[in-house]
């Protein structure tokens, strides 16, 4: 008769959640249509909170680069300008923030 050892593999650990669940039941709880189009589709939650996301870094990053040109600079916010970005999860419509002297390029898109 052979002995034969099985090795238990170890559990992989769940990476912790960035997003507390209260805050998920919140926003789940806005949606009308409990449908995937309605949670995970363009117009949707899920493409809601990613053009919130990106538009919100985007807004960050001119920021970053505003406050490098110096106080003494003439350079500000002037707007913003539509662009249609392809993603792995198709295509996101996205208000790009613009200066006043065109000198900001965003590195996020």
């Amino acid at each position: 008769m052979t002995d034969v050892m099985t090795t238990k593999k170890p559990k992989k650990q769940k990476a912790p959640s960035l997003i507390p669940v209260e805050l998920i039941d919140q926003l789940l709880a806005q949606v009308q249509n409990k449908d995937a189009e309605s949670i995970l589709g363009e117009s949707g939650l899920a493409g809601q909170l990613k053009k919130m996301l990106a538009e919100r870094m985007l807004t960050a990053e001119l920021s970053h680069h505003l406050a490098s040109e110096g106080e003494a600079s003439q350079n500000h916010r002037n707007g913003s300008s539509p662009k249609k970005v392809l993603t792995p999860g198709g295509e996101l419509h996205l208000d790009i923030p613009r200066d006043r002297l065109a000198s900001f390029e965003p590195k996020l898109v």
